[in-house]
């Protein structure tokens, strides 16, 4: 007996109903929620999800078509081996827009704000920025206002692990506007945070400068 449904358009819709990236027990889970599928013609259900995936991304080996194709769906997140996925192409939607308490001090209108949180949280452009940073940097992943490396501090957790920054203020934007890698910076979470503590947004020469002046500060504190 077949499916209502093709799995690889249920887990195309669980990913967007997750904000686009997930790992694989939360995207079956969402499955599970959603209960469009038959779940009774296989007790290993789950497994279908994850090769449906592997068959549907170029980050793995026994994926059979072209990179950057309309086949190539899915994308790990985290690297190879972690469990976590991603929509290539993902455009959240208004009414599911997560906000911050940073985002809610947002001055310049619902729109704006809908505008900058999904340029924020876009994963298939930040994922193409921290590609394009690591072979700037020989593999490595640093935020960079502070120097910060994830993998340095907390070891394999760390992994892949960053954070993009949209530096293109969104007041500045007018009309319609696609997001390019270079827009993305390299981060870490609090680094990320006091960017966006002020508003406008700091730059992040400002918050480099202010890293600066503590530090000189503490440093002729201690003489």
């Amino acid at each position: 007996m077949a499916q209502p449904r093709r799995w690889v358009d249920e887990i195309i819709e669980a990913l967007e109903e997750l904000g686009g990236e997930s790992s694989l027990a939360d995207i079956a889970q969402r499955i599970e929620d959603r209960n469009l599928m038959d779940f009774s013609q296989n007790k290993h259900w789950r497994d279908r999800i994850r090769s449906t995936i592997y068959h549907y991304s170029s980050d793995c080996d026994i994926y059979t078509g072209e990179v950057g194709s309309e086949k190539d769906i899915f994308y790990a997140v985290r690297g190879k081996g972690n469990g976590y996925w991603g929509l290539r192409i993902f455009e959240p939607k208004e009414n599911t827009v997560a906000l911050t308490d940073d985002d809610l001090g947002f001055r310049e209108g619902r729109k704006k704000l809908v505008q900058h949180v999904i340029r924020e949280r876009n994963p298939r452009v930040i994922q193409l920025a921290k590609e394009k940073f690591k072979k700037e940097h020989n593999g490595k992943l640093f935020c960079e206002v502070c120097g910060f490396d994830f993998l340095q501090t907390y070891g394999e957790i760390g992994q892949d692990f960053i954070e993009g920054h949209h530096t293109m203020p969104v007041s500045e934007v007018e009309g319609e506007y696609s997001i390019k890698v270079e827009d993305i910076a390299m981060v870490c979470s609090n680094c990320h945070r006091m960017l966006h503590r002020k508003r406008p947004w700091l730059t992040k020469e400002q918050l480099k400068g202010l890293i600066k002046n503590i530090g000189s500060e503490k440093f002729n504190e201690n003489k």
